[in-house]
């Protein structure tokens, strides 16, 4: 998923969301595809209702941790999420310069048929 709204933004990004059987999230990798904007100060990754799972909090997805290209943070594990929960990406940031980042999700399907969308 190819994210390039404003670095203030003040709505998430929607990376992902669950379609018609339960998955079980594997890993999230954010990649700076160029040197982020000094506008952005965190760009931390949620899932679930009321982003209640942190992927990437805010104290990693920073922007000295992605200021150049092919900078990444990530995370590892397994959540599983019910058909419908979405994961989002929270925009904080001290301008509107457009972030140039992409999201890789690895996921499987709890149940045949579930899948990201």
């Amino acid at each position: 998923m190819s994210v390039t709204a404003a670095a203030n933004a003040g709505a998430d990004t929607v990376l992902a969301t669950i379609v018609a059987q339960p998955c079980l999230i594997e890993s999230i990798v954010v990649h700076a595809d160029a040197g982020q904007t000094g506008d952005l100060t965190s760009c931390p990754v949620y899932g679930g209702t009321g982003k209640v799972v942190t992927f990437v909090g805010p104290a990693v997805a920073v922007q000295a941790a992605l200021d150049a290209a092919d900078k990444q943070v990530a995370w590892t594990g397994a959540v599983r999420f019910a058909a419908g929960e979405t994961l989002v990406m929270e925009h904080n940031g001290t301008g509107a310069t457009a972030l140039d980042l992409t999201v890789t999700i690895s996921y499987r399907a709890c149940v045949l048929g579930g899948y990201l969308s």
